[in-house]
């Protein structure tokens, strides 16, 4: 039987372009571009990236600056900068006066950050061997691969000249936004938690220069990053055999003094770091920054279970039970141990509980190690939990921390890299970390209200993708945005959201 089509409605539907209109649908964006230039990204370019040649049509700082706005808008990328150059409204907004730099300028001025040279074609690719006739999905022949790229046996790492102007840049950066956020965010009980882990970026193909097999069994490179709170302060992109404890010390000497500079001569600052960081050498570091700790120290686990299984019961204190997590019961106890080869003893703090679904008297156990001196506790916290529980409550934050990187990995894109080039990649990561940091004064500082926190995915859906358009009149860009399909609660936690990003 024939189909017939809708025919029943009274009226089709057509569709044209008007040349005499133009819009976005990313209006929203000029609340991005107010908070970059409160907090003077462009200026953050100048003084801390290395200039581009006199004959570039592009500056280093314009291309940094696009590709910042364009991955929060939400590009992805190298290739980020597409989301700004398909509207000239956009341009506009972020101030693109020589229009946005193409993708292949990104990569140049990457690899010119990390002071790699431009291979050449024969250097970079070589004749493919044979290989089997294939067909396409439609059916037909594919053309033969007559060459692929050429993997170097070292890592093209950035230069150490290059790679430390990317760490001041993205210190400077975080500086400028941890000032930003109320200082309340900031605090836990009197400290200023820092926050230090490894995360695996996974890549695909044959072709990524660092690229190593993970503990999974998939081709990762893997980033170090150290936050204050939500910003990042610190970071490496290395290749994915790296150790990420003995990675972790240089990275801690390296933003240690920027961290100081932050909290001040009397700030407390308190290291939550989880079991691959509980290292002799590691504690030093931290130790020799003047902060705190609690390190995970399950990495000592049969040692440690040992010594509490030999312990008097005298020394364990009841916490009860956890529904939540399926404890019947559970326990606290505080002992100091020195581990083999440490000079100084350190205080464990062990966790035992009885699982719901076993049998009673079988304890699992789980150890913090710090030197934190009870006298120093927060005092009401300790009077009403005790000691031990009290530093189990404080690296409990430590979970909620990590989500901190759910901006940068989830939104941002950056759990896959975007070059084969490990030098490439190590100058994407600093300009995007510098955009993470952004957003997060965008979520805690500028976001009102009950929407302060607010994922960056979801202020994207409500804040910025926002039809709008431009007029220009003097020194002045107004931007217009579509109030009569916008209900009036996110009108009015927009302008809120608006004008604190103007008091920064």
């Amino acid at each position: 039987m024939m189909k017939k089509g809708d025919i029943k409605r009274p009226r089709g539907v057509k569709a044209e372009f008007d040349p005499e209109f133009s819009a976005t649908a990313d209006g929203g964006a000029v609340l991005i571009e107010k908070i970059m230039r409160r907090l003077n990204i462009m200026g953050a370019c100048k003084d801390h990236l290395p200039e581009r040649s006199p004959m570039s049509h592009y500056t280093t700082d314009e291309v940094v600056y696009a590709v910042i706005a364009a991955l929060l808008i939400g590009g992805r990328g190298i290739g980020a900068v597409d989301s700004l150059s398909r509207s000239a409204a956009l341009e506009e907004i972020f101030g693109m006066k020589k229009g946005t730099p193409s993708a292949p300028t990104v990569y140049r001025v990457l690899g010119e950050l990390s002071g790699l040279e431009e291979r050449k074609w024969e250097e970079t690719y070589e004749q493919a061997g044979a290989s089997q006739p294939r067909l396409n999905l439609g059916g037909k022949e594919k053309k033969e691969i007559e060459s692929h790229r050429i993997v170097p046996e070292e890592p093209e790492a950035a230069l150490e000249e290059s790679r430390k102007a990317l760490e001041d840049f993205v210190m400077a950066i975080g500086k400028r936004c941890v000032k930003a956020i109320p200082r309340s965010l900031m605090n836990l009980h009197g400290w200023y938690p820092v926050f230090g882990d490894g995360t695996d970026l996974e890549v695909e193909g044959k072709c990524f220069d660092a690229a190593r097999i993970g503990r999974n069994g998939e081709k990762i490179l893997r980033m170090m990053s150290l936050m204050i709170g939500p910003i990042t302060m610190g970071y490496d992109v290395m290749p994915g055999d790296e150790d990420e404890g003995k990675n972790l010390p240089g990275l801690i000497q390296k933003a240690r003094e920027g961290i100081r500079e932050i909290v001040g001569s009397r700030g407390k600052v308190l290291g939550l770091l989880d079991a691959a960081f509980f290292e002799k050498e590691i504690i030093e570091k931290i130790e020799k920054a003047g902060w705190d700790f609690i390190i995970c120290a399950n990495q000592h686990r049969d040692s440690l279970q040992r010594l509490a299984e030999s312990l008097s019961d005298l020394i364990w204190r009841e916490t009860g039970a956890d529904a939540e997590r399926g404890w019947r019961r559970s326990q606290v106890g505080v002992f100091t141990h020195t581990p083999a080869g440490w000079d100084r003893p350190v205080t464990i703090v062990c966790r035992r509980w009885e699982d719901e679904k076993e049998i009673e008297g079988i304890w699992h156990y789980s150890f913090l190690g710090t030197r934190i001196e009870p006298e120093n506790m927060p005092k009401r916290l300790a009077e009403r939990y005790g000691y031990g529980q009290a530093i189990w409550m404080l690296y409990g934050t430590k979970q909620g921390r990590e989500n901190h990187l759910k901006t940068p990995l989830r939104d941002l894109g950056l759990h896959h890299p975007p070059s084969c080039r490990l030098g490439v990649n190590q100058a994407f990561y600093a300009v995007a970390l510098a955009a993470s940091n952004i957003a997060m004064v965008l979520r805690y500082r500028v976001m009102p209200g009950e929407n302060r926190g607010m994922q960056l995915w979801r202020i994207r859906e409500c804040m910025i993708h926002i039809a709008g358009y431009i007029r220009k009149g003097g020194q002045r860009v107004w931007v217009y945005l579509a109030g009569g399909d916008i209900p009036v609660w996110l009108q009015t936690v927009w302008l809120q959201a608006f004008a604190e990003a103007g008091r920064l």
